[in-house]
């Protein structure tokens, strides 16, 4: 075959290439499946004509071929406007011939170039094209993100990014603003300077690199341009005086609507709200409500209803207000210094269990389902801003098992309601203990029922004798004046009773009840809590009857009058088997409610005579009431068993923790149990390495030989 006809040939293959990238619609698969067709056909025409066509080929393959007929020259004649459009379409362009150059250079490969690497040509090289190509199409995929991490940050700062910004600034500083002189101007410029800086930002973000810091450069320029120190703080001294105006916040809300685009501003007024609101928290708590903590939850319920809903509707809902106030709140709850100092060492977790005890009690203004629901959403308010809800719950645990024990509480309904709220915030193990307080009273109801019945069934007319009435009828029903309340030690928190010798109608029942118990409930052992038992009495020696309620310890020593009128400290001590210094505190408790009459002071040679002329203007009257020394006691029982079960808890992580890494440094175990327990509560770092060096000693870590800051776990 002649020269001319595969120059011919090699012509055929450069137009079939100039077809293809002129193609109308480029994506057509039908147009361009026949192109292709056509350029591999001219190819393969040229390897049958002569095995010296390669190089030809190889030119007409070249990517500057392709550069030359894509027409990219043309960019001189395209607007400012079309230049985007233009680069667009120019990329999808290059993918689509790029597919094209990668078919050619595959049948290139097979049709001549294996054949020549065969023969053992020197001056021919296999192109690795799968290679080629991966770089490709990274660039085409990615865009030009991957280039521009490649870049030098020099030749990307000066070629770009310098005069970029630098053309930003001499564009708005050629602007013209109004002047803030006025309110009215003040709108006008902060309208101006959000759009201006809305605009720019938002196109910025379409074409900047996210890897480079130009995004964040442009920011801070505009804020400089926008904002100069004199206008900056006459804008600041305006916000200051509008927040500090609560009535007139509508002037702030117009203002809001340009500064929430505007970041440095809008940050300013962030700080200036969260300064506001802490003060004005901490003045709402005045001298005179010092000494009343409970009424301090009121005042710090309305500050949160007043300040969310202005935040809401001054600031249209914005979610980084809402949060900023949530925080200053919480803070305020839960480290503001006038309620810390409200009592004595009463916590904000312990004030706040009182009031939802005081909410709970009988006599609360809370009897009605809509008043309640209020009271619901209250109590959870402040419970959801609660750091150490664990030590809340200590006091909620104690507070309410005294409301179940002597039936305090207004409504079971509501009881149950706010535990299941409990439940939902912090998960069933945190409710465990107060359903299961629950389920021992409603078992309690149960065993007393059936006992009544089992004694009446038992003993029928015998009942009598049993329980040493004269009185038959009265007698039957003697035992449906008692009632009993099995609690489950794991789950109530009461201290142990000093011993008391009860009289023999209520041994008579206790043993009765007991022996009616273990018979159901084998292997069982039950602690008679005088401590918490109480009962009722009828004064038939005045002339106005008068009932007392009493705890049996009490009981015991007011019965002793049925038989003598006088009595010694001693005779009393002997007769009851009291300890001597409970029996001088109860018996000091009676003389004050003007019951008992005695020699001033009370001592242990001291006789206590009965009041025949006792008055009182009640029909019931409550003399159990605990003192202030009992219920420091009981402050200290509960602190020092929350810190008890606290030590258990970040033992048990401990130990968790540690099993499952087998070994971890120091620093790295404390993070983790702090960030497992923060839910429940916030460990504390000493108690933390305390209970560490505990389980060390215990032979469950060890200390790593060589690093005293690593820990093994010892299986």
């Amino acid at each position: 075959m002649s020269q001319d006809y595969q120059s011919d040939r090699l012509k055929k293959v450069t137009d079939s290439i100039d077809e293809i990238c002129n193609l109308d619609d480029i994506y057509d698969r039908e147009k361009a499946s026949r192109a292709c067709v056509k350029l591999y056909t001219h190819i393969y025409e040229c390897f049958r004509i002569s095995a010296s066509a390669g190089p030809g080929l190889i030119h007409s393959l070249s990517i500057d071929n392709f550069r030359d007929m894509l027409g990219q020259d043309d960019i001189d004649n395209e607007s400012n406007e079309n230049i985007l459009q233009y680069y667009k379409e120019l990329q999808c362009k290059y993918k689509e011939v790029f597919k094209v150059l990668n078919g050619g250079y595959r049948y290139f490969y097979n049709h001549w170039l294996q054949r020549q690497l065969d023969t053992g040509r020197p001056d021919v090289y296999k192109i690795d094209v799968e290679i080629i190509l991966f770089f490709v199409n990274v660039k085409i995929h990615l865009g030009d993100e991957n280039l521009i991490e490649m870049m030098d940050n020099t030749i990307y700062t000066e070629s770009f990014q310098d005069k970029f910004l630098q053309t930003t600034e001499d564009f708005y500083r050629s602007q013209e603003f109004p002047s803030i002189e006025s309110n009215n101007k003040m709108l006008e410029y902060l309208k101006l300077v959000a759009e201006y800086f809305d605009y720019e930002i938002n196109q910025a973000k379409t074409y900047l690199p996210e890897q480079k810091s130009t995004l964040t450069t442009l920011i801070v320029l505009l804020e400089t341009i926008f904002f100069p120190t004199d206008i900056f703080n006459i804008i600041v001294e305006k916000l200051q005086l509008l927040v500090s105006d609560e009535n007139n916040y509508h002037e702030l809300a117009v203002l809001f609507e340009p500064i929430r685009k505007l970041p440095k501003l809008k940050n300013e007024l962030l700080k200036l709200i969260e300064i506001h609101v802490n003060q004005k928290a901490i003045e709402s708590i005045s001298n005179d409500l010092i000494k009343k903590p409970l009424l301090c939850i009121e005042i710090i319920l309305n500050i949160h209803g007043k300040y969310l809903k202005l935040i809401q509707e001054t600031f249209v809902g914005d979610q980084s207000f809402v949060a900023s106030f949530h925080k200053v709140y919480a803070k305020f709850v839960n480290q503001n210094p006038i309620l810390r100092r409200t009592s004595n060492m009463m916590t904000p977790e312990e004030i706040f269990a009182r009031y939802c005890d005081r909410s709970l009690r009988k006599r609360s203004k809370a009897v009605k389902n809509d008043d309640w629901n209020e009271k619901l959403n209250n109590i959870m308010i402040i419970f959801n801003y609660l750091n150490d809800k664990y030590l809340f719950m200590i006091f909620y645990q104690k507070m309410l098992q005294e409301r179940l024990i002597y039936q305090l509480s207004v409504s079971k309904s509501y009881e149950e309601l706010l535990i299941s709220e409990f439940k939902n915030k912090c998960g069933s193990e945190y409710t465990k203990k107060l359903e299961e307080m629950f389920e021992d009273i409603r078992l309690s109801e149960e065993l007393t029922y059936q006992f009544r019945i089992d004694q009446k069934n038992t003993h029928g007319d015998k009942i009598s004798k049993i329980y040493s009435n004269n009185n038959l009828e009265a007698n039957i029903f003697f035992i449906d004046f008692f009632s009993f309340m099995v609690l489950n030690s794991d789950s109530w928190v009461l201290s142990h009773s000093s011993d008391v010798l009860l009289p023999d109608k209520l041994k008579t029942v206790y043993d009765n009840f007991t022996t009616f118990y273990l018979s159901n409930y084998v292997g069982r052992k039950l602690t008679l809590l005088h401590r918490y038992s109480e009962g009722e009495l009828q004064i038939n020696f005045t002339r106005e009857k008068c009932r007392l309620q009493v705890s049996t310890y009490q009981m015991v020593i007011l019965l002793l009058f049925n038989q003598e009128l006088t009595w010694t400290f001693e005779q009393i001590q002997d007769k009851t088997q009291i300890h001597p210094k409970l029996l001088l505190k109860i018996l000091s408790g009676l003389l004050k409610s003007d019951l008992l009459i005695s020699d001033n002071p009370l001592t242990v040679n001291s006789r206590i005579e009965l009041a025949k002329n006792f008055l009182s203007n009640k029909i019931r009257l409550n003399i159990n009431l605990p003192s202030k020394t009992e219920e420091q006691k009981d402050r200290y029982h509960f602190t020092q068993a929350a810190v008890e079960e606290r030590r258990m808890f970040i033992q048990a992580a401990l130990v968790r923790i540690m099993k499952k890494e087998q070994t971890l440094k120091h620093s790295l175990l404390i993070q983790e149990v702090i960030q497992q327990l923060t839910s429940r509560f916030k460990p504390d770092i000493y108690l933390i390495e305390t209970c560490i060096e505990k389980l060390i000693a215990y032979e469950y870590f060890q200390r790593d030989p060589n690093d005293n800051d690593t820990l093994h776990y010892l299986p």
